[in-house]
């Protein structure tokens, strides 16, 4: 029998029922490092993730963590640069390396045809980066440049200085890097960054695609020997010190735009008010139907794109609005932004429109589980925080019962003049 379609009536839209997430299978290697495999026999392309606690909150020095994440894969001892490209090229391989304040992570991305032989490549550089000083100071030179280029940019500076009036320049999460700093880089600090961090302390690994028995005892050989110690946490850097001044006009000259940032350190995931801020953020800038881009894009013409987010940290959250606007009207942009949180405190959000941001929350939140990397990658950021899948649980159980009222109380408690500090990078006099 065929089904008739009917193309002029659009289809019925379901809130999610029940949840059920593929959950990852568990190994641990000879020296107690543990393993998280999204199993997928029917996916050719392995992703391996090596995840240490090297992020930037564990140096004083700025860029020593990122210098030694990005320069792993550039040399080892037993591969010039040039050695090492070619054979991870000839396998049709790659690498990628990232690194974050809490964080830093190397991983593979390998076809499982040629496991046995890229393997050994990424054992290689986890092991074995030499950061010889002619390498280390062609390096320097290079982000010295794309730093000096990015410092004229309005949004980057706004980027980076955000987080010090929230946390203070002396917190893990507020610090930021200046010129002088490269200069300041030191062989004798990326090597000892390097072996504290990486060869010496503990880490764990994320895998997706087609892993089993076989190749976890191939990881075994190559992993399975490495120290796995538990880093000494030093609780006396996490004291916040936030700015004196609510409002941070930086003077950039010749900008045509001015680059904004709003926001307050926001409850953390573990907070009972976490989901329901993350829900309310969507309402205000979270989509492109957003009270934001409706009224300061489509309605005003002030900017080409706004948004708010709520940010997380392994040890703290954010919430932000973040924008760029001709310079021109700047002020009239932040008088409606207010104006817009405002309206969330006063009015309660109609039942239209909070029915649209349901919908696109449990959308989102599906496709953002689609196929095993993003399953890993969803994984690996609960796993970090000592949280599991039923914190994706107890979010779609909120989305689905939130009401208007309850977000309004949400947006009365933290939506206010007290919380918010607000950042202006352009023409601000």
């Amino acid at each position: 029998m065929i089904e008739t379609v009917i193309r002029n009536k659009a289809p019925e839209i379901k809130s999610i029922s029940s949840l059920k997430i593929i959950q990852p299978k568990h190994y641990t290697l000879s020296n107690g490092v543990k393993v998280a495999v999204f199993e997928n026999n029917t996916q050719d392309l392995l992703k391996i993730n090596l995840v240490f606690d090297a992020g930037s909150r564990n140096c004083k020095k700025p860029l020593i963590a990122s210098t030694v994440n990005n320069m792993l894969t550039e040399v080892t001892n037993n591969y010039t640069a040039t050695e090492l490209a070619e054979k991870i090229d000839f396998f049709g391989a790659y690498f990628e390396t990232n690194t974050t304040r809490d964080y830093a992570s190397v991983a593979l991305y390998s076809l499982h045809t040629f496991l046995d032989d890229t393997l050994p490549l990424l054992a290689e550089v986890v092991q074995n980066a030499s950061f010889n000083q002619e390498q280390l100071q062609a390096y320097i030179q290079r982000k010295r440049q794309e730093f000096t280029v990015n410092s004229e940019k309005v949004d980057f500076i706004a980027r980076q200085r955000f987080t010090s009036l929230l946390f203070g320049e002396e917190h893990p999460y507020g610090r930021y890097s200046r010129i002088e700093d490269f200069e300041a880089i030191k062989r004798k600090d990326v090597v000892e960054f390097y072996r504290k961090y990486y060869l010496e302390a503990g880490f764990k690994i994320y895998i997706a695609g087609n892993f089993a028995q076989r190749e976890i005892d191939l990881l075994d050989r190559y992993f399975g020997s490495m120290p796995n110690k538990e880093l000494i946490k030093q609780d006396d850097l996490w004291k916040v010190n936030p700015s004196s001044e609510k409002v941070v006009n930086i003077e950039k000259k010749g900008a045509v735009q001015n680059a904004l940032r709003m926001g307050f350190i926001a409850p953390h995931r573990y907070h009972h008010d976490y989901f329901g801020l993350k829900i309310l953020s969507t309402i205000l800038g979270g989509y492109f139907g957003s009270r934001l881009m409706n009224n300061i894009r489509e309605d005003k013409g002030y900017t080409y794109g706004i948004g708010s987010a709520l940010s997380s940290f392994q040890k703290a959250s954010v919430f932000f609005i973040s924008t760029e606007i001709k310079s021109e009207v700047c002020e009239m942009a932040i008088e409606e932004i207010y104006n817009e949180l405002d309206k969330l405190k006063n009015k309660t959000v109609g039942e239209n429109e909070l029915q649209t941001v349901k919908n696109y929350l449990q959308g989102s939140f599906l496709r953002g589980l689609d196929g095993t990397f993003n399953l890993l990658d969803r994984y690996l950021d609960l796993d970090l925080s000592n949280l599991d899948f039923s914190f994706y649980e107890d979010y779609i159980e909120k989305i689905i019962s939130i009401e208007a009222r309850e977000l309004k109380e949400l947006a009365i408690k933290y939506y206010n003049g007290k919380n918010i500090y607000l950042l202006n990078v352009g023409k601000t006099r």
